[in-house]
């Protein structure tokens, strides 16, 4: 595109600009961005790209002031809880808050009450108002490595209602009692095998004879709560494996407020991983996927510049929260789901049976055994049975065959459906649950936040109705705004770790060579992931001696004359040929 000098208003070579065209070929310069070679003018320029609202406008802003100012408001019918041993447990680089838990002995004999404070977003943002609306168009706050966009005003994200450590907070809490005695002895080391376990690669544990851990009874209020702790997920995974003891808490507390010290809050995260474990076992026992796949964990520097990056791990203090918050959703979905609420739900529909064939030819192309399905009789429910028994049996057969379990979690994931929100209630396959929805993130995505006020108006603390027509919309707009976001978010990721890759070859010379695995076909070359983290491009024109084709299947490229594959899941050894960091972009080619 031609661009005129008086056009360019100011902009120079090596920036980043929003350009507007004239449609004849020319355009204008309307923005100017920052350098190319700068990251946050790119995340900057990814946001603007794929057209992700931004900012807010001063009414909403305004709003968000006022209704800030009533973080610290007595409201009555609020119960006060913040006498419990609350507590966070996030990553490091968190800033807002959403949930914070409890847990404590009783109140019969033998049971346990788990408390999860979901921050009560609904409080502060009006239904209607300029903050609403701003809101739902956003539908989710959107995270790159080095930027975010919130979906709420920071004065309310990461301040009002962010249940900070140290500050009275205004919660929705859900309560539920177990019966359940911490299974000390040997219950206690098969909680903690199930917990290992977890993080295996692909797998749905189904022993029959599991019993299921469900609540006995379930409350839900408004209430006041005192995080007591901040936890990040390093912190409490330094501890559990012993390789690091809980810090002593700092002066947080009002005057006159026990505190607990670093041993008691210890002893409480024990207790929440053997309560968690039980609950991850019972869930796989019902039935639930689990499917691991790669996803960067990046480091960042004081200055929020990227330093490093790693695969985000499947840790005991991530599964510990995420058992707790899905308790805490599937509670919410039932109490919904039998008062005839109308509200927003999470569903996972039954996978394809064509899909599911599809994805057994390919297994047996690459000589992993299947069970048996036959697609003239396979309905959605034979279907979905055929993926929890190969999921049974992939993490041995991967095992004996030293093949990456992440590679295959990733291609079984690609055969499924995918998660969305709907105004119905189809339950969801993955979790093997019959009503799930999502509640226990208000700060971040839209529709938490309207199931608060569903949840809220069934209680009768609150006054909101809400049309199926009009949930209608949400979930289909908060469905297409939660794929942008994560379109945007593996964009912002590609980018980031093409610099982190040319920085490594930089310092280590462009010779270098990595061992790397085929994770994904096209007919028109293969991608390779090395280092764990780096993904590149191999064309087929770089595999030199032959011409290749894509097999039947898609599950390989082979040779014409050779009849050499290249198989998903085979070990390559390459080199990079170039990084183009603008696009995040990596191509390579075969070191021998």
């Amino acid at each position: 595109m031609f661009v005129g000098r008086k056009a360019l208003n100011g902009a120079r070579p090596g920036e980043l600009v929003v350009l507007r065209p004239d449609g004849r070929g020319r355009g204008e310069v309307v923005r100017r961005l920052g350098k190319a070679d700068s990251l946050s003018a790119l995340m900057e320029a990814i946001l603007t790209f794929y057209q992700v609202p931004r900012a807010f406008s001063p009414k909403a802003q305004a709003e968000a002031d006022e209704q800030a100012a009533l973080s610290g408001q007595e409201d009555s019918g609020r119960g006060d809880l913040t006498g419990l041993v609350s507590f966070t447990i996030d990553p490091d680089e968190a800033k807002d808050f959403d949930d914070a838990i409890s847990l404590v002995d009783g109140p019969g004999a033998g049971e346990v009450t788990l408390y999860v404070h979901i921050a009560d977003v609904s409080y502060f943002v009006q239904p209607g108002s300029a903050l609403d609306r701003e809101a739902e168009s956003k539908a989710c706050s959107v995270y790159m490595p080095v930027a975010v966009e919130p979906m709420l005003p920071p004065k309310l994200s990461s301040d009002a209602c962010s249940l900070r450590a140290g500050h009275d907070r205004k919660c929705v809490t859900v309560e539920m009692v177990f019966d359940w005695d911490g299974r000390e002895d040997a219950d206690q080391a098969q909680g903690e095998s199930a917990s290992k376990k977890s993080g295996q690669g692909v797998q749905a544990d189904a022993d029959p004879g599991s019993r299921q851990l469900l609540p006995k009874k379930v409350r839900f209020f408004r209430s006041l709560i005192h995080s007591r702790r901040r936890l990040t997920y390093n912190e409490v995974d330094d501890f559990f494996e012993g390789v690091a003891e809980l810090s002593e808490p700092g002066e947080l507390l009002k005057p006159g407020r026990d505190d607990i010290d670093a041993a008691g809050l210890g002893e409480l995260l024990v207790r929440c991983r053997r309560l968690a474990g039980d609950l991850r076992e019972a869930r796989h026992a019902r039935g639930a996927l689990s499917i691991q796949t790669f996803e960067p964990e990046f480091r960042l520097a004081d200055d929020g510049g990227v330093i490093g990056v790693r695969p985000r791990p499947t840790s005991e203090s991530h599964a510990l929260i995420e058992e707790f918050m899905i308790a805490a959703n599937e509670a919410v979905a039932r109490f919904l789901e039998h008062r005839r609420g109308n509200c927003i739900y999470r569903v996972h529909e039954q996978p394809d049976a064509t899909a599911v064939d599809s994805l057994f030819d390919l297994l047996e192309d690459l000589g992993v055994p299947v069970p048996h399905f036959s697609l003239a009789g396979g309905t959605p429910e034979r279907a979905g049975e055929a993926i929890r028994g190969l999921l049974r049996s992939l993490p041995q057969v991967l095992s004996e065959t030293q093949r990456n379990r992440s590679v295959f979690g990733e291609i079984v994931l690609r055969s499924l459906k995918q998660a969305r929100y709907l105004e119905d209630n189809l339950g969801h396959f993955g979790l093997a649950s019959e009503a799930y929805l999502h509640f226990t993130s208000p700060i971040r995505r839209y529709p938490d936040l309207v199931v608060h006020r569903a949840l809220l108006r069934e209680l009768h603390l609150e006054d909101f109705s809400c049309s199926r027509l009009e949930l209608s919309e949400v979930a289909l707009t908060s469905s297409e705004n939660e794929r942008r976001a994560a379109l945007v978010e593996r964009t912002a990721d590609d980018i980031v770790l093409a610099f982190l890759l040319d920085r490594l070859l930089f310092e280590e010379g462009w010779d270098k060579v990595f061992e790397g695995e085929i994770v994904s076909i096209i007919p028109s070359g293969l991608f390779v992931r090395f280092e764990e983290c780096y993904e590149g491009y191999v064309p087929a024109r770089h595999l030199r001696g032959d011409y290749y084709a894509i097999s039947d299947t898609g599950g390989a490229l082979i040779g014409r004359r050779s009849g050499r594959p290249f198989r998903l899941g085979d070990r390559l050894t390459i080199r990079v040929v170039r990084i183009d960091k603008l696009r995040g972009k990596v191509e390579l080619e075969p070191a021998r």
